[in-house]
C-alpha cells in the first residue's frame, strides 16, 4: 500500500522543538499520533487532541520515515509552518461565474481563475460553497472538528431553478444537507447572486422562506447582484441590475426584512450594499447588519465605512503646515459616497483631495466595486486627470508587498508612468487619515526619486 503524501513542512523554527528533534524545511508530515494529517486546517485540530505527548510520523527528504516521539507543554507550538492548502476545485457551471467571464488573452491573477469549491476555505476565509461537491468523509470531518460556520451559495431553493444555475446533470437535495449540517451543530451563512427575471420574485420569495425555516441555525442570507462583464461570449444571456432594478428589489425585500425582524429579531435576509447605491437609496442603519458578518460580500460594507468615517473626522487631527494635495481614486460604485467624505476632509482640515471614479475598461464597465480595478485602468482614469503631489488607490485592489493588481501590474508600474508616489489608502478609515495626517508623507519633499513629478492637472 502506498505510503500518504502527507503534508509539506515550509519553515521550522529555529530553536523549536520540530528544529530541536531535526524536522526539516522538505520534509512531509504524514501524522500525529496515527491521526493521518490531510492539510494545515487538519492539522491545527489534531495538535489540540494531543497537547503533550505526540508520536511524529514524517517522511523526510531522503525518503526515509521517522517516527519522532515528543513530549512538550500544553500550550507548546512545535515550531512548523505546513503549505497553505491545495484548493479543492468546483465541478459546476454557474451561469453567472465570473471565472466564465474573464478576459481572454490578457494577464489575470491566477488565485482569480480558480473555481474553489472548498469547504475548508469557507470556514477559514468565508468563501461560499454549495455543498454539491461534498464526501461522507467531508461531512464527518466538518462535524468532528465543528467547522461552524459554513458559507452556503444557495441561488434558488426550487430543485430544477437550482439545477438551472448550477448546470448539474441532476438535482442536489440542498435543503437536505442543509438539515443534516445544522443537525451536526453547524451553523450557516447563504447567499443568493440575484439575476432580473430568473431566480427574483416569486422564486426570491420561495428561497428565503426555505431558509428561513431554519432560524437561527441559518443565520443569514445575503442577497448580491450579479456581475457581469463585458466577455461573456458564448455564455447565457443575462440581464445587468440598473437603478431601476435596485430600487424595485429594496421595495420587494423591505417588507419581508421588516416581517422578519417583527417575528424573529433580525431581518435575515439582507441586501448587497450595490442595490442601495444604484438606486441612491439611504443605506441602513448599524442596527440593521447586527454583527456586521457579511461585510466581505458587500453587505454592509458602506455603513462600516460611514461609521467608521465619522468616529475619525471628529477626532482632532493635526492640520499640516505644508500643503496636501493629491489624488484619490475608488471605483464607480463607491465614487459619490468618497468624493462625499473627501469634500468634509477638504472643508474641516485644509487639504485639497481630488476624489476620481475609474472605469473598469478591463473587465467591463458593468464591473464597478474598487476591489476589482487593475492597474492599467487606473492609469487610464487618472493620466490626463491627475491632481497634485501623490495618488491613493484602494488597498482591495492589490495584493502583497508590492501591491500586485489583478492584471499583474504593481504599484510601481504606476509611479514610473505616473511619476508620482502611489500609496494605498487602507482598508479602514482611520488608516487613511493617519495616512493624510502623517507629518511629511504625502509632500513632495519626502519623495526626491519623484521630484520631476508635476503637482498640477494636465500630466
Amino acid at each position: 500500500m502506498q505510503e500518504p503524501t502527507g503534508v509539506l513542512i515550509q519553515a521550522v523554527e529555529h530553536g523549536s522543538i520540530a528544529h530541536e528533534v531535526g524536522i526539516e524545511v522538505g520534509d512531509r508530515l504524514l501524522a500525529i499520533n496515527d491521526r493521518l494529517i490531510q492539510d494545515v486546517l487538519d492539522y491545527r485540530y489534531v495538535v489540540t487532541l494531543f497537547e503533550r505527548a505526540m508520536v511524529l510520523r514524517v517522511t523526510k527528504t531522503s525518503g526515509e520515515l521517522w517516527e519522532i516521539d515528543i513530549e512538550k507543554d500544553e500550550q507548546e507550538d512545535l515550531g512548523i509552518e505546513l503549505e497553505g492548502i491545495q484548493t479543492r476545485l468546483c465541478k459546476n457551471n454557474c451561469i453567472f461565474c465570473f471565472v466564465h467571464q474573464l478576459p481572454r488573452g490578457k494577464q489575470v491573477r491566477r488565485s482569480l481563475r480558480v473555481k474553489d469549491e472548498d469547504f475548508r476555505l469557507s470556514f477559514l476565509f468565508g468563501h461560499y460553497l454549495t455543498l454539491t461537491n461534498l464526501s461522507e468523509s467531508d461531512f464527518q470531518r466538518i462535524f468532528e472538528q465543528r467547522l461552524s460556520p459554513l458559507f452556503v451559495s444557495v441561488h434558488a431553493t426550487e430543485p430544477e431553478l437550482r439545477q438551472y444555475l448550477l448546470q448539474n446533470r441532476k438535482p442536489d437535495d440542498l435543503l437536505e444537507n442543509i438539515r443534516r449540517l445544522i443537525g451536526g451543530g453547524i451553523k450557516l451563512h447563504t447567499q443568493i447572486v440575484l439575476m432580473p427575471d430568473i431566480n427574483d420574485g416569486i422564486h426570491l420569495e420561495r428561497s428565503i422562506a426555505d431558509l428561513l425555516q431554519f432560524y437561527p441555525d441559518v443565520l443569514s442570507v445575503s442577497i448580491v447582484p450579479v456581475g457581469l462583464t463585458d466577455h461573456r461570449k458564448g455564455l447565457t444571456s443575462l440581464k445587468t441590475v440598473d437603478a431601476d432594478y435596485a430600487q424595485r428589489t429594496i421595495e420587494h425585500i423591505s417588507p419581508i426584512q421588516q416581517r422578519n425582524l417583527d417575528n424573529y429579531g433580525s431581518p435575515f435576509c439582507f441586501l448587497g450594499d450595490e442595490f442601495y447605491i444604484l438606486a441612491q437609496h439611504s443605506i441602513p442603519p448599524r442596527s440593521h447588519y447586527g454583527d456586521f458578518p457579511l461585510v466581505e460580500n458587500g453587505v454592509g460594507m458602506v455603513r462600516t465605512f460611514l461609521d467608521e468615517f465619522a468616529v475619525a473626522i471628529s477626532k482632532k487631527w493635526k492640520p499640516q503646515k505644508l500643503s496636501v494635495r493629491g489624488t484619490v481614486v475608488t471605483g464607480r460604485i463607491f465614487y459619490p459616497t468618497l468624493k462625499g467624505c473627501l469634500d468634509q476632509i477638504n472643508s474641516k482640515f485644509n487639504v485639497d483631495l481630488r476624489c476620481l471614479p475609474t472605469e473598469n475598461l478591463y473587465f467591463g464597465r458593468g464591473i464597478t466595486v474598487a476591489g476589482l480595478l487593475t492597474g492599467s485602468d487606473i492609469f487610464t482614469a487618472v493620466k490626463n486627470q491627475l491632481y497634485g503631489d501623490f495618488l491613493v488607490v484602494p488597498s482591495e485592489s492589490m495584493t502583497g508587498e508590492q501591491g500586485l493588481f489583478l492584471d499583474d501590474w504593481v504599484k510601481s508600474d504606476l509611479e514610473t508612468r505616473l511619476r508620482i508616489p502611489v500609496f494605498a489608502g487602507g482598508y479602514h478609515v482611520a488608516e487613511f487619515f493617519k495616512l493624510i495626517f502623517s507629518p511629511g508623507i504625502l509632500h513632495q519633499e519626502a519623495f526626491p526619486n519623484f521630484s520631476g513629478a508635476p503637482a498640477t492637472p494636465g500630466l
